[in-house]
């Protein structure tokens, strides 16, 4: 009885838990709202961080004024084409509808940015919550409390995609996929437990379904909810399909019903397939979302079915994976036969995912995360995840060792969803805000086994056990005295390994993280002072293209039948900038982020080497203004020649040159078709005429490192009063390798001809080693 009262007024641990989760949500929001606040609100506006957010607030700009109605083509992107954005509704939705229920049904524009920039770090404070049960329902509560406190601090692209200002739906991915995740554990868990099969639904036993149907229900419309959230969505639905076929195949083989898994599976995936069959028309996936998911909803009637066929006939176990393999071979074959053109779009898009290449790889995100520049590197990794990155293996390692020994559905779920978001962020680093779940998770099993080894499990022992320990105690009250000071000396030992223990977890586990998160969310936002500024001015002091300002929050036509004024006219800028001039500037931007296809042409143009053939360029684009900043003709051009097709070879190359003691010197050498490239005529040179005071003539070996590398040695250089001279020299010479190059971007060794059809008519004040920043040229015919 005194135990018991001496328990009374103590929390319990589910209590201790939810307030622990509260302050770890209140960590998550200080770190996502309060360091980047100053770098978001700026003067009175709103700088959302990156790109694409600029294009989802340009549609919920016109949402707003149309709500539920999104826009299905816009002519503010790819002009003269115009477009349809490839997204999905819900985000959008989310961010708008948001927007209207703060405004009170009309809210301004300032309020509509305000609320825009709240919702990522709203969504990813959020996703603690899932992640906290997730670990709860796999192990127990207090590694779910770790998990969530390593994800509140994990830097890298789970903290920048949910920081203030970056509204994307990349945040919302990850916090339904978690969702959608934990509904599936817990419909799994409470099915094994029931034991439910087909009898109990026949006969409508709805003490024994009711539980596992809920959270199916659940997990079937959370799954609707991101597809509906990001076209790419059949990424958790493969996830999903592959640990049904191998749970399928391990519960086969262990001789146990399947029952369970085909009502889950089937209910999960047909759910989600009937939300999402409405707005399939806007990701322009159709065929390759009904293909998918026709064979996910049938597939676990077919497992089933096999499985009930073998049983019956009484075909041993083993046959079950090979018949299996053997009828997913048959039907690739017959897919490819009736269709193949579907097939290879869908093997196109699967392996895009896995193995991206060609000009994609100019995109940062998509970058393998080890080999983020070509070579083998853990910066990257390190960057997004710390020790979690390195810790996760451990954790996965050990934990498929003893879900082999002791097998759990509903670990093996977890095993096959963190295995298949590691090979992904393997192969792009932009699934880091995917995989930080699972780094999280599988980082805080691994500290709560540490602290267990330690002895916490012992000091968080229930009150029953501690009372049946005074029992005993009292039982023996000639050594009551001694049995009290060994019990106290064997806790103290225990709350000094468990305190050690503590340490070594934070240091290893949380202490890398605090300083990069903190600094990556004081990172100023993408959009800067001079690009700002630079768009405010076009939009006040060029000609309104559509007649009227108003025309920007329309509900446009079809394409088929959207027809351009005669005033309208394209704004012509690298593809990472088409987002902002859309947006702040309000002008028809030629090239917009994920128009692959125009990169190409927008590439060519910027490439030109002579005024006439760029001039046919930018006259199919009809474009009145071409903007150009520092990045352009420096860090950003070498994505041009590739998606141009060609190499930075023939631009500029790193050559070698011998110094004192043997070393060798790496120097950025440029060719004269870098100079005489439309980008730095009007970047580097204004578009003026342009006379070399001297022009530069180098000679060079290729030669052999030891690392079997190839690389050029100069091996001497030469200058020349005038191009010609350099040209005759290089020409009178009958061995060797020679080149005209020039040492700096901004002094040409080439003559340059005045450019006739541009007039530059902006500078912004801000400036970049000592030019400006940005600079707005008018094409002028």
């Amino acid at each position: 009885m005194s135990a018991q009262l001496s328990q009374k007024g103590k929390l319990p641990p589910a209590a201790i838990a939810g307030i622990v989760l509260l302050i770890l949500c209140g960590i998550s929001l200080y770190i996502r709202i309060a360091l980047p606040y100053d770098q978001v609100f700026v003067n009175g506006s709103v700088w959302f961080k990156g790109v694409d957010p600029w294009y989802h607030m340009r549609l919920v700009d016109n949402l707003v004024h149309h709500f539920p109605h999104l826009i299905h083509y816009d002519p503010y992107i790819y002009y003269p084409d115009g477009g349809a954005w490839a997204s999905m509704p819900f985000f959008d939705w989310l961010v708008a509808g948001s927007a209207w229920l703060v405004g009170l049904g009309s809210p301004t524009q300032h309020t509509i940015d305000v609320v825009g920039a709240y919702i990522p770090p709203v969504l990813g404070t959020l996703t603690l919550i899932p992640v906290y049960f997730i670990g709860k329902e796999l192990f127990n509560r207090w590694v779910g409390l770790l998990s969530a406190a390593l994800l509140a601090l994990l830097p890298g692209e789970f903290l920048n995609r949910s920081l203030l200002g970056f509204t994307d739906h990349h945040v919302a991915e990850s916090l339904f996929t978690t969702v959608t995740i934990l509904f599936l554990i817990l419909a799994l868990k409470q099915a094994r437990e029931r034991n439910i099969s087909f009898g109990h639904l026949v006969n409508r036993n709805w003490s024994v379904i009711t539980k596992p149907l809920i959270y199916t229900l659940l997990a079937g419309i959370f799954l609707g909810i991101y597809l509906l959230t990001w076209v790419g969505g059949l990424l958790v639905v493969f996830i999903i399909f592959t640990w049904l076929v191998i749970q399928f195949i391990i519960d086969h083989l262990r001789h146990k019903s399947t029952d369970y898994l085909c009502i889950i599976g089937f209910l999960t995936f047909l759910i989600s397939f009937i939300m999402v069959l409405p707005f399939l028309s806007r990701g322009g996936l159709t065929s390759i979302y009904h293909a998918s998911f026709l064979v996910a909803i049938l597939s676990p009637i077919a497992l089933r079915g096999i499985s009930y066929l073998l049983t019956y006939k009484a075909i041993k176990p083993a046959y079950y994976p090979l018949v299996l393999f053997g009828l997913a071979g048959i039907g690739f074959a017959v897919f490819y036969a009736i269709n193949p053109s579907l097939f290879h779009s869908m093997f196109s898009i699967f392996f895009g995912v896995f193995i991206p290449g060609g000009a994609m790889l100019t995109v940062l995100e998509v970058h393998p995360l080890l080999f983020p520049y070509g070579s083998f590197s853990f910066q990257i990794a390190w960057f997004n995840f710390t020790t979690a990155f390195f810790i996760s293996f451990i954790s996965l390692g050990w934990l498929i060792y003893r879900n082999i020994k002791e097998e759990s559905t509903d670990k093996t779920l977890f095993l096959v969803w963190s295995i298949i978001m590691l090979a992904a962020v393997l192969s792009q680093r932009r699934f880091s805000y995917y995989f930080a779940i699972n780094a999280a998770l599988l980082t805080g099993y691994f500290s709560w086994r540490i602290l267990d080894f330690a002895g916490l499990k012992e000091l968080l022992a229930p009150p029953a056990a501690v009372v049946e320990v005074v029992k005993k105690v009292k039982k023996k009250r000639k050594t009551e005295a001694r049995a009290r000071e060994k019990t106290l000396r064997q806790r103290r030992a225990t709350w000094i390994r468990v305190i050690v223990a503590g340490v070594v977890v934070f240091f290893l586990v949380f202490f890398p993280n605090i300083g990069k998160a903190k600094a990556l969310a004081q990172e100023p936002s993408l959009i800067d002072r001079a690009w700002y500024s630079s768009l405010e001015w076009l939009k006040d002091n060029s000609p309104e293209p559509f007649g009227d300002p108003d025309f920007y929050y329309e509900l446009y036509p079809p394409r088929h039948s959207f027809k351009y004024p005669e005033t309208a006219y394209g704004v012509l800028s690298w593809w990472d900038y088409g987002h902002w001039i859309a947006r702040v500037a309000y002008r028809p931007a030629n090239q917009n982020p994920g128009g692959g296809w125009r990169a190409e042409q927008t590439s060519y143009y910027f490439l030109s080497q002579d005024e006439d053939a760029s001039s046919q360029i930018i006259d199919q684009l009809d474009s009145k203004y071409v903007i150009i900043d520092d990045a352009m003709p420096t860090t950003k051009f070498y994505a041009m020649p590739t998606w141009a097709g060609s190499s930075q070879d023939e631009f500029y190359e790193t050559y070698y040159q011998p110094v004192q003691g043997g070393e060798l010197k790496p120097l950025n050498l440029f060719y004269p078709a870098y100079y005489r490239s439309m980008v730095v005529r009007l970047y580097n040179f204004d578009g003026k005429a342009v006379v070399p005071e001297e022009t530069l003539v180098i000679s060079y070996e290729e030669k052999l490192s030891r690392e079997g590398v190839w690389y050029k040695e100069i091996t001497g250089s030469e200058s020349f009063s005038t191009y010609e001279e350099a040209e005759a020299y290089i020409s009178s010479q009958e061995l060797g390798n020679y080149k005209i190059v020039g040492t700096d971007p901004f002094t040409s060794p080439v003559p340059l001809e005045e450019m006739t059809h541009y007039q530059l008519v902006y500078t912004s004040a801000q400036k970049w080693q000592g030019k400006p920043a940005v600079k707005i040229f008018e094409y002028v015919q």
